[in-house]
């Protein structure tokens, strides 16, 4: 069994270790923070295991003006920040034609397609029953007008088999009678189901790789160095020897990849989201609003709006518009919510195609990719984990992963 080293302890890293140590491997985690608090902390808590629709889409070009202008937008751009970014700017956008839009959403669905099950394989270990709900996500349109304007993305998720029901303003209100009835219609996502704690979920996962023989370094691993055919982990003035090693460090991926001469056009999506106290008894299922892009979800401590798209980088203090907005439009839909109980912005690692990058390493086939998830880190990191084992093990699987191959670049 090979000795191997997983750098980044969030759901994709953590997953990854779930799967390598059931196969025998001598598995160590790498993180500078305590496993699953930064960006696997703050999503919206949803398996979103079907979604293939993402912020690549044709119809950007007619969309960015009022982008520009539209603080409300579900898509928040800092143009001076893509300015000095324009190589990613392109190639994103080369990436918004009907014909690639397609590609993506097709390669995405068949990869999500695996998901669940590979999720099942997890939990027939971990038993997170307590923290699942089997009550399916609703996103609603505030007009006809929107509805329609969304057709092409409805008619995407059709095309890849993600299924969905279209409900009315009637059926809304007896699922979700607390909601403000300032809605047209929506879709019920078919087959989802959602977390009451993402945190709890990866550290469930974390805990049981830790049972069965798993280490856990506390430490921010500053490279890896490939000398005499063999690799090394470097990490506070100490290098430690492995025979493969696994970086799944979500935005900070490409600094790593760069130590052995790869190199990504790796971003981020800055995602934001509040906590409101005292208010989860007030949904049932997680509520999504179109046209700001976010979820309100019934948490174990209260209701979690979640989501939205700002490109800005790292760097950049956290936008208080966002929140603002946010705040106002979830206290519009459902008035009775309680007191802010926190704010969070978090980093999710984005490439110009929308796709994760998962396979082999160009420069050292002994390093392993598994980053650039985007939002559907939580959703896809089981199946991850699964295919990265698969490749490690050098065993076959009826997962087709050439569209996310590290190659493509």
């Amino acid at each position: 069994m090979s000795k191997i080293a997983i750098i980044g302890a969030g759901i994709i890293g953590i997953c990854t270790a779930h799967f390598l140590k059931k196969s025998g491997h001598h598995v160590t985690l790498y993180d500078q923070n305590d496993p699953g608090t930064q960006t696997s902390f703050g999503n919206a808590g949803l398996f979103a295991v079907h979604e293939c629709v993402t912020a690549n889409s044709p119809h950007l070009w007619k969309n960015l003006p009022s982008m520009l202008l539209n603080k409300n937008s579900p898509l928040v751009i800092d143009w001076l920040y893509v300015a000095k970014h324009l190589p990613w700017a392109i190639r994103f956008l080369r990436n918004c034609t009907s014909a690639r839009v397609e590609h993506i959403a097709k390669s995405l669905s068949s990869f999500s397609s695996h998901a669940e099950l590979s999720y099942e394989e997890i939990f027939s270990d971990v038993d997170v029953s307590n923290n699942i709900v089997n009550k399916e996500p609703i996103l609603l349109y505030e007009s006809k007008e929107l509805f329609k304007k969304n057709q092409y993305a409805l008619n995407l998720r059709k095309k890849n088999n993600v299924h969905f029901t279209v409900i009315n303003k009637e059926d809304i209100a007896k699922i979700e009678p607390n909601l403000e009835p300032i809605y047209y219609n929506g879709i019920v996502l078919n087959g989802e189901r959602f977390t009451k704690s993402p945190l709890i979920i990866t550290k469930k996962i974390f805990d049981n790789f830790i049972k069965n023989g798993g280490c856990f370094v506390k430490s921010k691993v500053s490279s890896i160095v490939n000398k005499d055919s063999s690799l090394f982990l470097q990490y506070e003035a100490k290098e430690k020897k492995f025979d493969k090693i696994v970086i799944a460090a979500g935005v900070w991926s490409n600094i790593l990849a760069r130590t052995i001469g790869d190199n990504f056009p790796l971003d981020t999506e800055r995602g934001y989201h509040i906590e409101f106290e005292n208010s989860n008894n007030l949904l049932t299922h997680p509520i999504g609003w179109a046209k700001t892009g976010f979820y309100m979800t019934p948490m174990q401590d209260g209701i979690r709006a979640a989501g939205t798209v700002e490109i800005a980088g790292l760097k950049k203090p956290m936008n208080n518009d966002m929140l603002s907005m946010i705040e106002k439009t979830a206290r519009c839909i459902l008035p009775q919510l309680g007191k802010v109980k926190s704010q969070w912005m978090g980093f999710r690692p984005t490439l110009p195609d929308s796709l994760p990058v998962i396979g082999n390493s160009r420069k050292c086939k002994n390093v392993y990719y598994a980053f650039g998830h985007q939002h559907l880190g939580l959703s896809l990191a089981a199946v991850t984990g699964k295919v990265i084992r698969s490749l490690i093990d050098k065993n076959n699987t009826n997962i087709n992963i050439s569209a996310l191959n590290p190659y493509r670049f």
